[in-house]
């Protein structure tokens, strides 16, 4: 990975919006990711269903999937040792925990996508439980049908799975859809919208 490429990410995630991160930030980024590099056990696991699973069969998932032949389930993690790392560095320094947390979270999500790019094209993006006004808690049906505790994973009563850098997704085969802003639940009061730019990219809205 060239994680030059994710800087931009990264400051989203520190909340810098238009702003630039002085040297001491930029070093402490690259010094960060040259850990995360090290450390991160990233483990994927996913299963493609030719039939829509029932809990899907709602929206905002049906407008999301509609049109695709065929549905992806996947479940995405960094590790254990990463969140031992973040653990650790709220005690230790907790400046560098907010960067270690920010890059940690950037490298999941593109670790993530080169995933989901090599699984073919004509795919649309990743959808996960919580976005655009969908219930987090369906989150439980993918675990049901993936089981991804093989991989180390396992999903809390309070829907937030451990390790905690980890995401669980629907992508849709058979169409291509690229992520906007259009149906999320927080594009009201989203910043990032307030300054001209999106969560998933550093591109104009």
């Amino acid at each position: 990975m060239n994680c030059s490429d994710i800087g931009k990410s990264i400051c989203n995630y520190l909340g810098y919006g238009k702003a630039e991160p002085d040297e001491n930030v930029r070093r402490l980024i690259s010094e960060c990711l040259a850990e995360l590099e090290k450390i991160h056990g990233f483990k994927y696991q996913y299963k493609i269903f030719d039939r829509v699973p029932a809990f899907l069969e709602k929206e905002p998932y049906s407008s999301f999937l509609n049109g695709c032949s065929a549905v992806i389930l996947c479940v995405c993690t960094l590790g254990a040792e990463v969140d031992r790392k973040i653990k650790y560095l709220e005690r230790a320094d907790m400046r560098k925990s907010l960067v270690f947390d920010a890059c940690a979270s950037a490298y999941l999500e593109r670790l993530a996508d080169e995933f989901e790019m090599s699984l073919g094209k004509n795919l649309t993006y990743r959808f996960c439980p919580g976005y655009g006004g969908s219930d987090i808690s369906d989150i439980k049906y993918i675990f049901d049908l993936l089981k991804p505790e093989k991989i180390g994973v396992t999903l809390l009563g309070s829907n937030l799975m451990l390790p905690q850098k980890s995401m669980a997704g629907i992508i849709g085969v058979g169409k291509t859809a690229k992520k906007t802003c259009d149906g999320c639940i927080n594009a009201s009061s989203c910043a990032y919208r307030k300054e001209g730019a999106t969560c998933y990219g550093s591109e104009k809205k």
